[in-house]
C-alpha cells in the first residue's frame, strides 16, 4: 500500500504542478489585456486574443491526436520540465491510430527523443533552449519534425545517435537529419498500418 501511495502522492503534485502552471499562464494573459484596455491599446489587446486563440487550437489539435499518452505528454511538458521549452504544432488533422506503431511504441520514440534532448541540452546559452516539434499527416503516414532552437552537448547527440539506428530498424523512416553547430532538425516518418 505504500508504493500506491507514494505514486498517487507523486501524480497528485505533477496534477497540481501543471495546475498551477496553466493557471499561472493564463492570469499573464488576461494581466497584458487588462493592460492594453487600461492605455487604450484595442488592435494590440485584439492581437494578443488571436495569438491566444490561436494557442487554444493548437492545444485543442494536440489533444485530438488520438493517442492519449502524446497528448497528454506534449501538454504538461512545459509545466514539468524547466531546461527546455517544448512548442507543439499540429498542422493538420492527425490521427496517431492509423500508424503502424502501437500507442506505446510510438510514445516512447518521441518522448525519449524529447527528454534526451532536454537532459542534454546545453543550458549556457543567452536564451533558453527550445524545440518546435511539427505533426502532419499525409498519404504516406504521420510526419515528425522536430526542430532545436540551442546547443545539444556530445553526450546528448550519441543518445540520440543510438535512438535513431534503433527506429531506423522498425518500420520509422527518418527523412532528414542535421545536426551541425548552427541547426539541428530531425524528421521523421511513421507509416500507416496496411
Amino acid at each position: 500500500m505504500g508504493d500506491e501511495r507514494r505514486l498517487f502522492t507523486h501524480q497528485t503534485d505533477q496534477l497540481l504542478t501543471v495546475l498551477n502552471r496553466q493557471r499561472h499562464d493564463w492570469l499573464n494573459h488576461v494581466q497584458v489585456l487588462l493592460g492594453y484596455l487600461h492605455l487604450n491599446r484595442t488592435e494590440q489587446g485584439e492581437a494578443h486574443l488571436k495569438r491566444i486563440a490561436q494557442m487554444a487550437m493548437q492545444e485543442s489539435m494536440v489533444a485530438r491526436l488520438n493517442s492519449s499518452l502524446l497528448s497528454v505528454f506534449f501538454l504538461t511538458f512545459n509545466a514539468l520540465n524547466n531546461e527546455l521549452l517544448l512548442e507543439v504544432d499540429v498542422c493538420n488533422h492527425v490521427d496517431l491510430t492509423r500508424v503502424v506503431l502501437n500507442e506505446q511504441d510510438l510514445f516512447q520514440l518521441v518522448s525519449e527523443i524529447l527528454c534526451t534532448v532536454n537532459d542534454h541540452v546545453d543550458q549556457s546559452g543567452y536564451e533558453a533552449a527550445s524545440m518546435q516539434v511539427s505533426l502532419q499527416m499525409d498519404e504516406r503516414g504521420v510526419h515528425f519534425r522536430f526542430d532545436l532552437a540551442g546547443v545539444l552537448r556530445a553526450s546528448g547527440m550519441e543518445e540520440l545517435e543510438k535512438l535513431i539506428r534503433k527506429s531506423e530498424q522498425s518500420t520509422v523512416e527518418v527523412t532528414e537529419w542535421i545536426h551541425t553547430e548552427e541547426e539541428w532538425v530531425l524528421k521523421l516518418v511513421v507509416p500507416f498500418a496496411e
